[in-house]
């Protein structure tokens, strides 16, 4: 057997085990996540709002949130296991069968990109109190780069001009491989600069208000609290934005040049937490909404929209919330998040801008 042979063979097991992991990382963590799902995900539980343990009462009226968390959630998974068996033995060919698998991967991670990008926006928009100049900084790198990736996508994504997909065979294992034919060296560039800008702004932003209410936060109780500090990290999302930056400076770089094998793993890792965390996020942050509605307060959402929470139970309640608070209506104190009387505008942690 050749050396030639002999890499291209490792390669393709490697890639096959590298496939078998990241999909059972995956369906391990919907098996985590599934009971959360059905309640938070999907809004069908509304929670009574006076009593200190969650009541099932009834099910909530399906929203255009809960459209989103389908999006993210499972035209995500279509783009994740669609991608993770290209270029695999467990695809063998037909030719037909690669080039639908890679054009359904690609359109798929359009749809998935774009949802997952609005929600973000969403919430930075909300972390800074709603301030329209943000979301319109925001909107005018959002929508252009949608435009941009879908126009390509169509040009370059089509069998009929620029795709080539052909089958290789190497020993007994057969696989189908895809590749462009006559097209710019720096299209994948092209591609991945706007969203790399998106993602770097959004993260920038989302760091930048967590950093500033966590000082806020020292300076109202003269103590450092590590414990709320990673709570916050996590409930407002901000892991998610990091992973969101890193993934497309890697898929950058490695757009530019062959990954080595440190790289090559990173990146399979960098792909799972791409998809794996915003589902949970936005889990997490409809479990934070049914938390804060027991208490009753009038909150903040990741919207940018207030919830009815503290006029009743029978209030119609708005389809997400993004609350900024970590463990219930007493910690939306500490970061001037409650509305009404509970909180004065002139409160040293700050009220509304």
């Amino acid at each position: 057997m050749s050396s030639d042979i002999q890499t291209t063979l490792e390669l393709l097991v490697i890639n096959n085990y590298l496939s078998l992991a990241s999909i059972g990382v995956v369906v391990y963590d919907y098996i985590l996540t599934f009971s959360r799902e059905s309640i938070s995900g999907y809004g069908l539980a509304q929670y009574q709002s006076d009593t200190t343990s969650p009541t099932l009462l009834q099910s909530r009226p399906w929203t255009w949130v809960s459209t989103m968390f389908v999006v993210v959630r499972y035209v995500g998974l279509c783009w994740f296991t669609t991608n993770a068996l290209n270029g695999d033995s467990f695809v063998p060919g037909p030719l037909e069968k690669g080039t639908v698998m890679y054009q359904v991967s690609g359109w798929a991670f359009i749809v998935f990109l774009s949802v997952t990008d609005l929600v973000m926006i969403l919430r930075v928009y909300a972390m800074w109190n709603r301030s329209r100049t943000i979301l319109s900084i925001l909107l005018l790198i959002y929508v252009p780069q949608n435009i941009l990736t879908v126009v390509l996508n169509g040009i370059y994504n089509n069998p009929n001009t620029y795709l080539s997909v052909t089958l290789a065979q190497v020993l007994d294992f057969s696989s189908c491989s895809i590749s462009f034919i006559n097209t710019p060296s720096r299209l994948y560039v092209y591609r991945a600069a706007p969203r790399l800008v998106l993602a770097a702004v959004l993260v920038i932003l989302a760091v930048s208000q967590t950093l500033k209410q966590s000082f806020e936060m020292y300076k109202a109780t003269k103590q450092w609290q590590p414990n709320r500090y990673m709570q916050k990290l996590v409930g407002d999302g901000v892991l998610y934005f990091i992973v969101n930056v890193l993934y497309q400076i890697d898929y950058v770089l490695t757009s530019v040049a062959p990954p080595n094998d440190t790289v090559f793993f990173l990146s399979a890792f960098l792909y799972i937490a791409f998809y794996t965390l915003i589902p949970r996020f936005i889990i997490s942050i409809r479990e934070l909404y049914d938390h804060d509605i027991r208490g009753r307060f009038h909150i903040d959402t990741g919207f940018g929209v207030q919830s009815r929470s503290n006029v009743g139970p029978d209030t119609t309640m708005s389809g997400m919330v993004f609350v900024d608070g970590n463990q219930g209506p007493e910690h939306d104190l500490e970061l001037g998040r409650v509305h009404g009387s509970v909180l004065n505008e002139d409160s040293p942690i700050g009220g509304r801008e």
